[in-house]
């Protein structure tokens, strides 16, 4: 029962293992999508805000175009019919005004003047002239000017706006309260029965000269008329919000109803129809209202469901996608080790049994923000802070000169970001740090730190300029993230644990017994046996050390930085100096750029690079090594070709993945995981991997890294 209960045990760790890493993957995931949909719906409320504003100042705008009109009559004893025309001509208003259909003036007309009034008229060159609809009114009005006096506008000519309602009320409102007013919705006159439009007017009043005007009755008494303009909201809102084609207003739907309401009836625009192939579900809808001198537009948008094509889910597929591929890797790996551990227990069951040992660490990111400046000379010590520093920090510029500044660093960062400073200075070299500095509130935030040495004309050294980027908000997220993968890193270390102790164990036993035990004891079976058993967890150990790297390859494991490429070459080759005098081998590496990586990544690629060169050397040839670099756009391109035994072509591909190698002729000793780590580890800085042919044989690697 205790054997079915072990082997079952052993069957359900990895499950659970992939089972918890594919919640958290998924957990992590999700929240992510949460904050980019929030942010999404952030940037589409400050769009339809940011068209509120832009209608707000073109009825503006406007306004003041006939405001400009009434002075026209204010400084006038009477404005002609050519007078006007030229007004608006000097205007421009069909270059400078999308959407207005004319600027004209509509006349007031007791009811006793309106036979002189259409005779003058008449008189003026317009024997058909009169004023429309006709009827006995108490007063009447008329539009004698209209510019352009030409097309749909002529229709317009000698109508009466004061005998409907909604005209009325607006003109009556701008008459008693001396201001611009617009109409509520209409159909203009200019309106034919095709491409019918809502359309609204805005007025301002026109009143007699050397009248006064301080009240409602003397504005009433004093009226001449009114300067006015008719839009067609269509023709007004298309040019000045795209409609959904447009780059602007893609994936949303855009109303404007006349009022506080969302009555169809009031509906003055629309920027789509239903009819054109969208299902009328949205995913996000905002209401806000504009006031006009007390006309409210309502201003309805909607951002339809199934269009938020534009939203980048890059980060969250990434996520998922890293996190999925990270738990079944795991799962495997954990597969392996358990079925590992029941074949070696045939052999030396008293060698396995100690194998359950786990150690727990997380460690939390945090925080970002704003930049700070700072200066420094050649003395080491700062002597500038700009004005965003000393805000962050509350201090003078006293208080923060010379190494004031450094009082303030977290403890447990004071040292380090001292090092990092010191040893860049020295060096005269730029730097890149992070490390956490209190702020005036007393809360320390996460800065990103970055200085550049400074030098005068003649080269001389003038001290460092540098400055600081908050990153706290970057660093929460990381801590977000982090807490996700936890589980992730915390299984793979247990797995890594477990793998090397029993290997190292197997190993240290299987010496143990070949120098206790007599020779003579021994038969050719058990001496194979405790052969077999160091050799499998040698090779265990190598293919342990190797996922190892691998899952870890594409984070930095010390400080970033641009890292001389030639010195790590020459550490590389100072450890395998006895194969390369064994082998005879040759190393060229004369044209090396820098590149920006960490050290120890930068150590693990030419490692496995030059050990393959080394190890599938060709049996007739000395080995020889060349290395070349190249910087081309920011990126440098680094050749490692070789004269060994070469790949085939149907090979190269294979080889750069996990557990590939090649079957004729490769080393059985290798774990088949060492390019995939190359290739690892330059995909995570944005480079690719790519494996070709040396001319005369051999193998030759490219691959880019940041320069």
């Amino acid at each position: 029962m205790k054997i079915f209960a072990k082997r079952y045990s052993r069957f359900m760790q990895p499950w659970m293992v992939l089972l918890i890493g594919l919640l958290g993957t998924g957990y992590a995931s999700y929240s992510i999508k949460l904050d980019i949909d929030r942010d999404e719906y952030r940037r589409f409320a400050f769009y339809c805000d940011e068209i509120r504003l832009k209608i707000a100042a073109r009825l503006d705008a406007h306004k003041q175009t006939l405001l400009g009109g009434a002075a026209l009559f204010d400084s006038s004893n009477s404005v002609m019919r050519s007078e006007w025309r030229n007004y608006v001509q000097r205007l421009r208003s069909d270059e400078h005004f999308n959407g207005i259909q004319g600027l004209g003036f509509s006349v007031w007309i007791p009811a006793g003047q309106m036979a002189a009034h259409q005779a003058q008229l008449r008189a003026e060159g317009f024997p058909g002239y009169k004023v429309y609809p006709e009827g006995e009114r108490e007063a009447y009005t008329s539009i004698i000017y209209l510019e352009p006096f030409e097309g749909l506008n002529l229709r317009a000519f000698g109508y009466d706006m004061y005998s409907e309602p909604v005209r009325r009320a607006a003109m009556e409102q701008a008459r008693d309260e001396n201001q611009a007013t617009l109409s509520g919705k209409v159909t203009l006159v200019q309106e034919i029965t095709k491409d019918v439009q809502a359309g609204t007017l805005m007025y301002v009043p026109v009143y007699k000269k050397r009248m006064p005007v301080d009240t409602v009755e003397q504005r009433r008494a004093a009226l001449l008329g009114w300067v006015y303009s008719p839009f067609r909201m269509g023709d007004l809102l298309d040019k000045l919000v795209p409609d959904i084609d447009g780059n602007s207003l893609a994936h949303a739907h855009f109303r404007v109803y006349d009022g506080r309401t969302v009555q169809a009836d009031k509906l003055l625009y629309s920027n789509f129809r239903l009819s054109d192939g969208e299902d009328g579900s949205s995913s996000s809808a905002i209401e806000i209202t504009t006031d006009f001198n007390g006309t409210v537009w309502t201003l309805q948008f909607e951002q339809m469901t199934g269009t938020q094509s534009g939203t980048d889910y890059s980060k969250m597929w990434t996520i998922l996608g890293a996190g999925v591929f990270s738990s079944f890797l795991l799962f495997l790996l954990l597969r392996s080790h358990l079925n590992m551990l029941v074949n070696a227990a045939r052999i030396a069951d008293d060698l396995t049994a100690r194998l359950r040992e786990s150690e727990q660490r997380f460690r939390k990111l945090a925080d970002s923000a704003p930049v700070l400046i700072w200066q420094s000379s050649e003395d080491k010590l700062c002597y500038y802070f700009n004005k965003v520093w000393l805000e962050f920090t509350g201090h003078t510029l006293e208080q923060e000169q010379g190494n004031g500044w450094a009082e303030y660093v977290h403890p447990d960062d004071y040292q380090y970001c001292l090092d990092v400073y010191v040893t860049a200075f020295d060096r005269r070299a730029s730097f890149s740090m992070e490390y956490r500095l209190r702020r005036h509130d007393g809360e320390y935030r996460w800065l990103f730190d970055t200085g550049v040495p400074c030098f005068a004309d003649d080269q001389n050294f003038l001290g460092y300029i540098g400055s600081c980027i908050d990153i706290t908000e970057r660093k929460q997220m990381e801590d977000k993230l982090a807490r996700a993968h936890a589980e992730l890193a915390q299984f793979t270390r247990i797995a890594a644990h477990h793998l090397q102790e029993p290997a190292r164990r197997l190993v240290s036993f299987a010496q143990r017994l070949q120098t206790q035990i007599p020779l003579d004891q021994l038969n050719e079976d058990a001496k194979a046996s405790l052969d077999f058993i160091e050799q499998g967890a040698a090779r265990q150990r190598a293919l342990v050390r190797d996922i190892q790297l691998y899952l870890a390859a594409d984070q930095p494991r010390s400080t970033m930085g641009r890292i001389a490429v030639a010195e790590v070459i020459a550490s590389v080759l100072e450890h395998r100096a006895a194969l390369m005098h064994e082998t005879g081998a040759q190393f060229d590496y004369n044209s090396c750029p820098p590149v920006y990586i960490d050290r120890p990544r930068l150590k693990d690629i030419f490692s496995i690079l030059l050990d393959n060169g080394l190890q599938y050397r060709h049996p007739e040839r000395t080995p020889h090594i060349q290395i070349n670099g190249e910087l081309k756009a920011g990126r440098v391109i680094y050749c490692v070709a070789d004269n060994g035994v070469g790949i085939p072509e149907e090979y190269r591909e294979r080889v750069l993945e996990v557990f590939e190698r090649l079957q004729v002729g490769d080393d059985q000793d290798s774990t088949g995981v060492g390019l995939a780590i190359v290739r690892r580890i330059v995909e995570s800085c944005g480079g690719s991997v790519t494996l070709h042919e040396t001319s005369g044989g051999g193998t030759t690697v490219l691959f880019d890294l940041p320069g």
